[in-house]
């Protein structure tokens, strides 16, 4: 439907002669057909009821417009200190991601290296003292002095203690930290 067609039922025939002359005379015609749209639930607005959604459009959005301006003296939320927290958050995230990956991967070269030449007799490892040093290094003893190992949950929770340690924005920090490890 063209805005003509939308004028002439809005406004009627007078107005829409006035607005629009050259379609006046074209719509006034014999060959004149009938308004219909498609959709049964436009058809059920009638003029005043499309003016009055207009005008009440209008109102609010003067009414936004124009209302004054709240002006706190002193917030406790600074935009600065969200925006930099978040964009810390996203580049520790990335940073951790690819740093993980390429520890992972040279680890992972180290090891295959190992186990490669151990094959050949060029080298023997001793895994059970390396079993130990990993249990020195990253194992917890409980109350009760039993070895608790580490689980993802601890790993995450020291990673956010390291990062946000003396950081005033810590919350924005952890979202952006999860955005960054979800697009790194």
């Amino acid at each position: 439907m063209s805005y003509p067609n939308i004028f002439r039922r809005c406004f009627g025939p007078q107005r829409f002669s006035y607005l629009f002359p050259a379609q006046s005379r074209l719509f006034n015609s014999h060959a004149q057909r009938p308004f219909s749209l498609s959709n049964p639930r436009i058809q059920s607005f009638s003029g005043p009821t499309i003016k009055a959604i207009g005008l009440s459009g209008l109102g609010i959005g003067l009414s936004v417009y124009l209302q004054p301006s709240i002006k706190c003296e002193q917030s406790s939320v600074s935009l600065y200190e969200l925006g930099f927290g978040t964009v810390a958050g996203i580049c520790a995230g990335v940073f951790i991601k690819k740093g993980a990956k390429t520890i992972a991967f040279f680890l992972g070269g180290v090891f295959v290296l190992l186990q490669y030449l151990g094959s050949f007799s060029l080298l023997r490892v001793d895994w059970g003292r390396v079993g130990q040093r990993f249990e020195s290094l990253f194992y917890t003893k409980d109350a009760q002095g039993n070895k608790k190992a580490p689980t993802i949950w601890t790993a995450w929770l020291w990673l956010v203690d390291f990062l946000t340690a003396d950081f005033q924005p810590r919350a924005s920090f952890l979202a952006g930290l999860g955005l960054g490890l979800r697009i790194g």
